[in-house]
């Protein structure tokens, strides 16, 4: 899944990308998006130098639901099962194969952890910045009031195209004599 967003911040090789809800979030439910929730953040791989504040493409890949399930239900059953069969067959008491279904599955769940902290917790491929799709050109000195006050405002097209001061009087001057 490719989706556009906007870095927020930016650590190392990682940048924290805010992806906002599209038409299609509606139906899709693979980034976790809740109806109510206006936008998702992302922790995604930044091999292409996106600063903060830049608009990004992001792909996300979809998550591996096999994976999760054998990690979460089949690993902690396995052990369970295996003590309390090898309890059965040994003929021992059924309280005794109980205790070690238990134990099998405590072992199982620990098994679980062991294996989440040698994954680091990632248990899914990282979001990767794809491209930088746009970036703001502020100069290096701008303070964040700076920042906010200059979100706010509001650039004419004429202001935009003309660099002189003297066609922008001359433009305002026009204006009020049609008045």
């Amino acid at each position: 899944m490719t989706e556009q967003g906007v870095v927020l911040s930016v650590k190392k090789d990682f940048a924290k990308v805010r992806v906002g809800r599209n038409s299609a979030c509606a139906s899709c439910g693979k980034c976790g998006m809740t109806e109510k929730q206006k936008h998702v953040d992302f922790f995604a791989s930044n091999t292409v130098g996106a600063k903060e504040g830049d608009t990004v493409t992001l792909n996300i890949p979809e998550a591996n639901s096999a994976k999760f399930a054998l990690v979460g239900y089949f690993l902690p059953i396995v052990p369970a099962l295996g003590a309390m069969f090898l309890a059965l067959g040994l003929k021992w008491a059924e309280w005794i194969a109980a205790l070690l279904f238990l134990g099998g599955l405590v072992v199982g769940f620990a098994l679980v952890a062991l294996a989440d902290k040698l994954h680091r917790h990632k248990w899914m491929e990282t979001p990767q910045i794809v491209e930088v799709v746009n970036s703001p050109v502020l100069p290096q000195t701008v303070s964040q009031s700076d920042v906010n006050t200059a979100d706010n405002a509001v650039e004419t097209p004429a202001e935009m195209t003309d660099s002189d001061p003297s066609n922008k009087q001359n433009n305002n001057q026009g204006d009020n004599k049609n008045e």
